[in-house]
């Protein structure tokens, strides 16, 4: 019975923190939008590659907060209305990052973020990471097994590919609560 309550909770915390968000972010959008939260890499090689990746989000039905400890790069100051780079001036641990973490569906997470995989998880947030990672499981929607939706290479089309699967999954309710039950 524990495990529904708590499921219920963070369902009914992420239905507010995320109203809250859309409200400063996008106002007079509808919550109802897939939201991505993204940690901005340090790696030089995958802050290109992030950028890389962010070309093509804007084509995709979702809503994507970049927390970083750097200004938003050209590219996102003129976005499509979807991207939303805010400041992480306090480290990783500011409060600030739990919030959008409340709000947030979905997380893609680099390899130097694999720290902070089991604390996304336990918030009911999906992850979008690397295979490497031995806490995160590929979701089998046959099996209906799996925490995340992983992907193998370090490259903006097979980051694409899960986020895009991470999508498919998110329209069958069912089967999306059914993996974040198996999260928390």
């Amino acid at each position: 019975m524990k495990k529904t309550d708590d499921f219920q909770k963070i369902k009914g915390l992420k239905k507010e923190e995320k109203e809250v968000l859309f409200e400063k972010c996008w106002p007079g959008e509808k919550a109802g939008t897939p939201l991505l939260l993204i940690y901005d890499p340090t790696d030089h090689k995958m802050k290109e590659l992030l950028l890389k990746l962010m070309e093509g989000l804007p084509v995709l039905p979702i809503k994507v907060i970049v927390v970083s400890s750097s200004e938003a790069p050209d590219l996102i100051k003129h976005p499509s209305g979807k991207i939303s780079w805010v400041s992480r001036e306090d480290g990783r641990n500011d409060p600030l990052i739990d919030k959008y973490l409340a709000a947030s569906d979905m997380a893609l997470l680099f390899e130097e973020h694999h720290n902070d995989i089991e604390k996304v998880l336990k918030k009911g947030v999906v992850v979008i990471g690397h295979e490497k990672s031995p806490l995160l499981e590929n979701y089998h929607p046959n099996e209906e097994t799996g925490n995340s939706f992983t992907f193998k290479a370090n490259n903006q089309w097979d980051i694409f590919m899960a986020l895009v699967r991470a999508l498919e999954t998110y329209k069958f309710p069912y089967d999306w609560d059914h993996m974040i039950r198996g999260m928390i």
